[in-house]
């Protein structure tokens, strides 16, 4: 497949390549990056409204979402973070402080299976920020590869569930490969955009 006027094999070769692009950034760079786009989430309505909040837990060069969520559990709101189980599922699980994540599958942090679980209701709006790798104009996302987040959403398809892909301008592509099965992001924030 053709990407920004470079061939790559598959998905995962494209993974590597910009994995190890999104390597090159300091951690002071990825934490005044962080900050802006942070800024810019708890602007949006979709957060200042929503019930819950579901935030993956930042790790290695993401965007670092500590301070959202350390924002959202500083002003009342309800927040959980995932936690991948058997048979490449993910629930949510409600945290009060980010003292109650730890290393999970992957050594990405989550939640304990003995914390209260998020019982997704029809009625209540949820907004959902999503990691990835990378991401096209028309805000398609391109994953780690478990496919966890579109089960997800697959699963609760007709649920009021906003999705906000956080990402590095670096991580933005001409036109990422679409399959069937793959949900595009509602909006994509980065330091310097918003898709």
């Amino acid at each position: 497949m053709l990407i920004n006027g470079q061939e790559f094999e598959n998905k995962a070769a494209l993974r590597d390549y910009m994995k190890k692009k999104r390597s090159t950034l300091t951690i002071e760079r990825i934490m005044v990056y962080s900050t802006i786009i942070t800024k810019q989430v708890i602007n949006l309505p979709e957060y200042k409204n929503a019930d819950v909040i579901l935030s993956y837990a930042s790790f290695s060069s993401e965007v670092n979402t500590h301070f959202l969520i350390n924002h959202a559990l500083a002003n009342g709101k309800k927040i959980a973070a995932p936690k991948t189980m058997e048979g490449h599922g993910m629930d949510f699980f409600y945290i009060n402080s980010l003292e109650e994540l730890f290393p999970g599958n992957y050594g990405i942090m989550e939640p304990l299976s003995n914390a209260e679980k998020v019982e997704m209701e029809e009625g209540r709006s949820y907004l959902l920020i999503l990691p990835g790798i990378a991401f096209d104009e028309n805000r398609n996302r391109l994953g780690y590869g478990g496919g966890y987040y579109d089960r997800f959403l697959e699963k609760y398809a007709g649920y009021d569930i906003y999705k906000l892909m956080l990402a590095y301008e670096l991580e933005k592509v001409d036109k990422l490969p679409v399959e069937s099965y793959d949900i595009p992001s509602d909006k994509v924030i980065t330091e310097v955009n918003v898709y």
